[in-house]
């Protein structure tokens, strides 16, 4: 047997340390969190060793991509407006931006803003007096949404409205949230009955139960399945002056605007739904879509 064996070539996945992320997480594999733990422990646990040749290597990158994807722990992102706001057509094409933040995730600046507008052709000053546009954001809200809270009854409550804990709206004395509503979702006054709010009702006295308050009341009546994972949203407050500086389109030449300034005002929920909350992650995703929806009223 003169003839010698030729060994495959191969590579081994090295074992990898549990890692202990501090406030900033620089790993490339953060991103496969929770099922990232099952899958570090094994490596840890045993080297594997990949003898692998020209036919099974796409096969194992195959293998690696697909477990990369299912292991995500984003589960949806998003931004939601309480209204839409409407800027008249201009050839004057300077703004003024002020950004605050009075949140606790002091890390959501929305800086963005600035180099998306100077994308646009706006020309960005320090002098409010100079610019037609200016342009104020107020981030006052970022939390993990209480189960209860979705992202489209934030943006509802509308610009300055009050938030509570976990993102609610702050119910006050004109308004509790059942304005015009009698008991269990009735109308005051006549009209057809809120059964949104009748069957939210039911679900409170029945306590999450079939039937109210525990007894057989209807059949097969059970609450929906709880949703997989834990939302983290940023609500953001925006008003936009357009101060009519210059020729608006489509205005006669030499004629001056009759309306004075133009004041618009809305509410911008960002939110990030994760399988496991987290912060850091979460800081960039939605300050993106909300730089994005400012700089795309523009």
């Amino acid at each position: 047997m003169g003839m010698m064996l030729k060994k495959t070539s191969g590579f081994v996945l090295a074992s990898l340390r549990g890692s202990t992320y501090g406030p900033k997480y620089d790993s490339p594999l953060r991103s496969l969190r929770p099922c990232r733990t099952i899958f570090l422990n094994i490596l840890q646990a045993t080297r594997f060793t990949f003898h692998t040749s020209r036919f099974t290597r796409p096969l194992l990158l195959l293998c690696i991509c697909g477990l990369i994807t299912g292991c995500s722990n984003i589960i949806r992102t998003g931004l939601m407006n309480s209204n839409t706001v409407f800027l008249d057509p201009s050839t004057q094409r300077t703004a003024y931006l002020q950004l605050r933040n009075i949140s606790e995730n002091q890390a959501v600046t929305l800086s963005d803003i600035q180099t998306k507008l100077t994308t646009k052709g706006y020309q960005l000053t320090a002098d409010p007096q100079q610019a037609n546009y200016w342009i104020q954001a107020k981030v006052v809200y970022c939390h993990k949404a209480a189960d209860e809270v979705t992202p489209e009854s934030v943006a509802k409550a509308g610009f300055g409205a009050g938030i509570s804990s976990g993102g609610a709206a702050m119910a006050s004395a004109s308004n509790t949230g059942m304005e015009g509503m009698g008991m269990g979702g009735m109308p005051m006054g006549g009209g057809m009955p809120d059964m949104n709010a009748m069957m939210r009702q039911a679900m409170a006295m029945s306590g999450g139960r079939a039937g109210f308050g525990g007894m057989s009341g209807f059949p097969g009546m059970q609450p929906p399945p709880k949703e997989e994972g834990v939302t983290y949203l940023c609500v953001t407050d925006v008003q936009i002056t357009d101060r009519k500086a210059g020729k608006t389109i489509g205005q006669p030449s030499g004629s001056q605007s009759a309306s004075g300034p133009k004041v618009q005002q809305m509410r911008m929920v960002g939110h990030v739904r994760q399988k496991d909350l987290d912060i850091p992650e979460a800081t960039p995703i939605i300050q993106e879509k909300i730089s994005t929806g400012i700089a795309g009223m523009f």
